[in-house]
């Protein structure tokens, strides 16, 4: 009965560990991300996907690891039950910009009122009041509760119309402008909090497998 036994668990590791080979084999064929998606159409496993990470959005221990990696190598970490593997695809250095603004919506308010208010609001800021606390008191999006910080972003991430006018080396650090997105009848106060700048971001397919 033990000798059985033994042959058994003898089977189940050879099993295994080719299993375990098979899968590096075809992680290493897997160079960009069309045949990344092609790997993840392949298989059935829902926890299969590709990952952005992002050095000043995700500060976690893996994010670091990860971005010290080049661009094709692998990490793998085991867990009870599966291994998660994490290879990387694509390594870029993308510009990010961050404004704080106040929005103003012309579907609740006139153009005559925006008109009206928003040189208001500059005027309060000149005296030292806070952009933060004019922006939890007159902007009209959820974002008014982070005191109008927008967070970094990138191209792609807002409207055009706002991307246009903001995402320019018109303004310097400080300044405080206005911007009409007019297909949306949306009217900012805009305060340019940060320097654009050079962050980190790589995509990487993320492989949960099962070691049971």
């Amino acid at each position: 009965m033990l000798k059985y036994s033994l042959l058994v668990i003898a089977f189940l590791l050879s099993f295994s560990i080719s299993a375990q080979r098979e899968l590096q084999k075809e992680l290493d064929s897997v160079t960009t991300i069309k045949k990344a998606q092609r790997f993840i159409d392949s298989k059935n496993g829902r926890k299969n996907k590709i990952i952005t990470f992002n050095e000043e959005k995700h500060k976690t221990k893996l994010t670091e690891e990860l971005l010290k990696l080049s661009n094709g190598g692998h990490k793998v970490i085991k867990r009870e039950g599966e291994n998660i593997h994490y290879k990387i695809l694509e390594k870029n250095e993308i510009t990010y910009y961050r404004v704080s603004y106040i929005l103003l919506d012309g579907k609740e308010l006139s153009i005559s009122s925006i008109e009206s208010l928003r040189p208001q609001i500059i005027e309060k800021h000149k005296r030292g009041v806070s952009f933060k606390d004019l922006a939890l008191q007159y902007s009209m999006d959820k974002n008014r509760k982070r005191g109008g910080d927008s967070g970094w972003f990138t191209y792609g991430d807002m409207l055009p119309e706002f991307e246009q006018q903001v995402m320019n080396d018109t303004h310097q650090k400080d300044d405080i402008f206005t911007v009409n997105v007019e297909s949306n009848q949306w009217y900012y106060v805009v305060k340019k909090t940060h320097d654009k700048k050079s962050i980190k971001e790589i995509k990487v397919l993320k492989v949960v497998e099962s070691t049971r």
